[in-house]
């Protein structure tokens, strides 16, 4: 047990080859739950690979949820439900090449800040094309529209930090290659191309480079005819209740984002609030609610920064996967994970074709481009077509058309990367001036994992009591429990799960913050002001 050929390795990292060997044996049985892992010194001298590859793969498995850590104790298997097989619905040949060339980028991005120069897509496009078989824009926005007590104090100081909203993504958008893009789709694009994009689903050229982006950063191997294009989540949540059904009942987590039960509630469709426990969102509650759609952010949950565990990924798809349910997977900031492999999507690994898939461009390109994409199943694309098909697309075609040139060339790509390093580079900043004004008072958890963490305080005071006292000195913060507690004027079930708890007024005091709401300079300050008016 546990001796791998890693000479095998390919064109993988060693630590990726580690990790997905051992994750095959997790998943297959090969290693029992509960059963402890050999050490990482062990480990390493068996194989004969360095300490820090161990260190690696340990890490990502257990971010995915396959092992976990105990304490002086090592590492132990996960006990994973029992499920059908779970894997794409594609050749074994065409997952590895997929996976293979969503490592190369990978770690082509982490070797270069820039990230990889153009490259040509056509020939790759026109192959898979024909192997293909029938916040507001933003699902984080600014934390202040959604916690309105943290205004509620007037305050002359000048505002120092917000951590409820960052405005980085389209401060640093490069926007001589932007223009370049409009201009080139001014000039080059015909009539025809720009009544395409009009379409319900939109532009061909933009949902083909989506899906290119999809497979080589997410490994989902998807068809540009499964991507409908939208101006902004908003609408496309308006696409997904006229898609699936009014009369079914949607189940969002809980403490979760707010606007997404008045958007279902909107749409005349009954919404049940689902806790969450350390694993995801509660399963049984989930399964007590009648509900036959779940909208869960598995890969980062927001508010909570929960990581979906592997064992609950699969529970989600056995529940889809008994009557007409479905999972909407909300991917809304993978592209900012900091530390180690992207999370596996779950649309990736959904065999029975019960996930869509939701991603926007706000916190990548901003708010201003009101640009979200919906990934659908095979059958659902095919319905999509026929029930919805007479749809004018809401986005400008120019925008959508100079959007696909903008990617294709490479520069979104690297406009992505300098925006991870730069939130990487201002969140340790930051944590470390916290770390240096309070002390052993403040924690954090989800750090690296992408746009946001939670702060936790030691303190007798309540958090709503703090965030008042965080405005009057000029910096805005959101307390976790506002987010939480929901009721739904329909009358639908509210779960509890035990992170019910989690979100709640009792100490420690946990606060949402956007890792790339200050700058590096101006962290100490910030730091030094929050904790004199939290003294």
């Amino acid at each position: 047990m546990f001796f791998y050929d890693m000479e095998s390795h390919g064109e993988l990292a060693l630590y990726e080859y580690l990790y997905r060997c051992i994750r095959h044996d997790i998943a297959h049985g090969k290693v029992e739950p509960g059963q402890k892992l050999p050490s990482k010194r062990t480990l390493a001298k068996q194989l004969g690979v360095s300490l820090i590859t161990i260190e690696a793969a340990y890490d990502q498995l257990v971010a995915e949820g396959y092992i976990r850590s105990r304490e002086r104790c090592g590492y132990y298997a996960c006990d994973l439900a029992p499920a059908a097989k779970i894997e794409e619905p594609r050749s074994a040949r065409h997952r590895a090449e997929t996976e293979t060339s969503a490592n190369r980028r990978r770690e082509d991005h982490a070797s270069n800040p820039n990230g990889p120069q153009p490259i040509s897509q056509n020939e790759e496009r026109l192959e898979r094309r024909a192997e293909y078989r029938p916040s507001d824009a933003d699902f984080t926005p600014p934390l202040n529209s959604l916690a309105p007590h943290a205004q509620n104090t007037p305050s002359d100081a000048p505002l120092l930090a917000d951590f409820t909203h960052s405005t980085l993504a389209t401060t640093m958008l490069p926007y001589s290659a932007w223009a370049k893009a409009v201009r080139r789709t001014l000039s080059d694009e015909s009539a025809a191309s720009l009544a395409e994009a009009a379409s319900a689903a939109g532009s061909p050229e933009l949902r083909s480079a989506i899906a290119d982006h999809l497979r080589q950063y997410r490994g989902m191997d998807v068809s540009p005819d499964q991507v409908v294009i939208g101006a902004g989540s908003q609408t496309l949540y308006q696409l997904l209740v006229q898609l699936l059904g009014r009369t079914r009942r949607y189940a969002v987590e809980n403490p979760g984002y707010p606007l997404l039960t008045r958007m279902y509630e909107q749409q005349d469709a009954q919404v049940a609030h689902i806790g969450l426990d350390d694993s995801g969102i509660d399963i049984d509650a989930l399964e007590a609610s009648d509900a036959s759609v779940a909208h869960i952010m598995p890969s980062h949950q927001f508010p909570t920064g929960i990581v979906t565990t592997a064992a609950r990924r699969r529970e989600l798809l056995n529940w889809a996967r008994e009557g007409d349910r479905y999972l909407i997977e909300d991917d809304y900031d993978s592209e900012f994970r900091m530390a180690g492999r992207p999370i596996p999507s779950l649309f990736g690994i959904d065999a029975a074709e019960r996930v869509l898939y939701l991603n926007s461009f706000a916190k990548s390109l901003g708010a201003a481009f009101r640009m979200a994409y919906l990934v659908l199943p095979p059958q659902l694309a095919q319905r999509f077509r026929k029930q919805l098909g007479f749809y004018a697309n809401t986005v400008s075609p120019l925008d959508q058309l100079a959007l696909a040139h903008f990617i294709e060339q490479g520069h979104y790509d690297r406009h992505v990367n300098r925006l991870r390093t730069h939130a990487r580079k201002t969140q340790d900043a930051l944590v470390n001036a916290l770390h240096e004004a309070f002390g052993d008072r403040i924690a954090f958890t989800g750090l690296n994992d992408g746009l946001h963490f939670i702060m936790q305080l030691e303190s007798e005071r309540g958090e709503r009591e703090l965030a008042a006292a965080a405005e009057a000195a000029g910096i805005r913060i959101a307390p976790l429990s506002s987010f939480a507690g929901m009721a739904s004027p329909s009358g639908a079930p509210t779960g509890t799960g035990p992170q019910a708890s989690t979100a709640s007024e009792t100490s420690p005091a946990r606060f949402v913050l956007r890792s790339d709401s200050t700058s590096i300079e101006e962290a100490p300050a910030v730091a030094n002001a929050l904790a004199n008016a939290w003294a």
